[in-house]
């Protein structure tokens, strides 16, 4: 068909046909968005081939995506979970090379061969790229080509059976890593307390150094006999008998209780001149700053109670940093919140806007940075390559939110479709470059290479999981983005996505990913170094 020899036509009907195959489910069990690449391997097959750069194209779109996605989150992750996420991506690394050296051993295979299947089997194009620089060896390619197809097949089935072999509990899991994270991030509550120290007395509240003692607000005031609250300031002064309400974290608010007096059950209501607003932050010239330096107290005479930040409250302190879609909750009076809501923004459209020269400057950012150089003793130069650097440019942008006028944050919305139309231009690509070889590098290596890649696929997962679920004791949707991101697959992540749409399997691919790149990079050459 004349149709299929253009790119455009043949990009979207692989698309097409492979997302109706991958809604196709039996027993629970379906391809999802991975059904693209057997579509491509079919047309590759045939001869129809579409061009590396849409491959390139379409990777780093969801590569950056991802950075951007789990930037947030990843150096917390990092230094609560970090290490034991990095450990499991290492076995997976090292499983393979020593599952390579067995297979080198059994079938005799060179050092070109072992390399591409090293490469291939764990799905590591820079890999691959320091065989072929170190050898010039055409048998690298080769071998990676017949190894890769299973290498991106082995780890989609294994991520889309384990579930279901296993019997995991899916939403427990979600639920029991959800309280994890409540955990590490407590709710922020209020409690009212009546002013019983005489050390308050007659002080203002700038100067009873509650700060010091720990996170709290003070946000309303009823004096003895009154019958309407105040706002606090920090130059509200405290009287005996006061009513106040403090906001923050509840084991800051059991020493607020020690420290200030004895803790009431009655309610401070606001009066018609005090209003309990939320206000979205959307203005782009505030996102990234901190409470502190927008000063918003004595300017507009509000006081922020808590801010709500991707559905969990956490407390308002000064150096808190301002995030696009933040909520805050307010008090103040009328023409305060009018004033405070049009300084932030409120506005709900511009939480769903993007800048694309932002997008765009990002992922040649992360271009710039895969081409970097870097030197270790003993072996050599390498690069983080193309999906290394604009990893960490997601990541480090996704962390940093803003630098001067430009915003790097990108709506949930506008970074889901970021994700998906780069993961099934990527899926079209390899689907059709694997097809178009598969037949050719069969012929000229046979059925052990087969058997071997698949061996350095599975073997390395099997082990790696084992380690990871049973002595590092990590949790199960945490362990699928271990094992997709040691195995550098950017198809097995959509497969694990697809098994849970929470942020564990991509934060956890986000953390690791660069301990594996690295690892294949030193290991393909330690690899080439020991074989003959």
């Amino acid at each position: 068909m004349q149709l299929l020899s253009d790119t455009v036509f043949l990009l979207l009907m692989i698309i097409i046909i492979g997302f109706m195959i991958g809604q196709i489910s039996i027993k629970a069990f379906s391809l999802d968005s991975s059904a693209i690449i057997f579509v491509g391997v079919v047309m590759g097959y045939f001869g129809y081939a579409l061009p590396n750069e849409l491959q390139t194209l379409g990777l780093v779109l969801f590569i950056y995506s991802i950075g951007l996605q789990a930037g947030p989150g990843f150096l917390a992750s990092l230094r609560k979970n970090g290490l034991s996420l990095s450990l499991g991506a290492v076995c997976v690394v090292v499983a393979g090379f020593l599952t390579t050296l067995i297979c080198a051993w059994m079938f005799g295979f060179d050092k070109g061969i072992s390399a591409g299947l090293f490469a291939g089997a764990l799905t590591s194009t820079p890999g691959l790229a320091v065989a072929v620089e170190m050898l010039s060896h055409s048998q690298a390619a080769a071998a990676y080509g017949v190894t890769y197809t299973f290498g991106v097949i082995g780890v989609i089935i294994f991520i889309k059976l384990l579930p279901g072999v296993l019997r995991v509990d899916i939403p427990g899991e979600e639920h029991a890593l959800e309280q994890e994270l409540r955990e590490s991030q407590p709710q922020v509550t209020y409690t009212h307390i009546e002013v019983t120290n005489p050390n308050l007395f007659d002080k203002p509240v700038k100067d009873i150094f509650l700060d010091e003692i720990s996170s709290l607000t003070i946000t309303r005031l009823l004096r003895k006999g009154a019958g309407e609250p105040i706002l606090v300031s920090g130059e509200t002064t405290l009287k005996d008998g006061d009513h106040i309400r403090v906001v923050g974290l509840e084991e800051d608010l059991e020493k607020a209780k020690l420290y200030i007096g004895r803790p009431i059950a009655a309610e401070i209501a606001f009066n018609s001149s005090l209003l309990n607003k939320r206000i979205f932050v959307s203005r782009p010239e505030i996102i990234g700053s901190t409470l502190r330096s927008l000063n918003l107290s004595t300017v507009y005479n509000i006081r922020v109670a808590r801010i709500t930040r991707n559905g969990f409250d956490i407390p308002a302190t000064a150096n808190t940093r301002l995030n696009k879609g933040d909520i805050l909750h307010i008090v103040g009076q009328e023409e305060s919140v009018r004033n405070i809501r049009q300084r932030l923004g409120n506005d709900a459209r511009e939480l769903y806007t993007a800048s694309v020269i932002s997008i765009l400057l990002g992922i040649f950012a992360g271009f710039l940075a895969g081409r970097v150089p870097f030197f270790i003793p003993g072996l050599g130069q390498f690069t983080l390559g193309t999906t290394g650097g604009v990893l960490l440019a997601g990541l480090v942008l996704g962390h940093l939110k803003k630098t001067g006028p430009l915003v790097w944050d990108v709506p949930v919305t506008t970074n889901a479709f970021i994700r998906e139309l780069g993961l099934m231009i990527f899926l079209a690509v390899v689907g059709t470059s694997a097809g178009g070889t598969i037949v050719e590098t069969l012929r000229q290596f046979g059925v052990q290479l087969v058997i071997a890649g698949a061996m350095v696929t599975l073997i390395p997962l099997g082990a790696a999981f084992c380690v990871c679920h049973y002595i590092l004791n990590i949790r199960f949707l945490r362990t699928l983005g271990v094992l997709t991101g040691g195995m550098t697959s950017t198809p097995g992540l959509a497969t694990a996505a697809s098994v849970s749409q929470t942020q564990y399997p991509s934060t956890a691919y986000a953390t690791v990913y660069p301990v594996a790149l690295i690892g294949m990079i030193l290991l393909t050459k330690v690899l080439i170094h020991w074989l003959p």
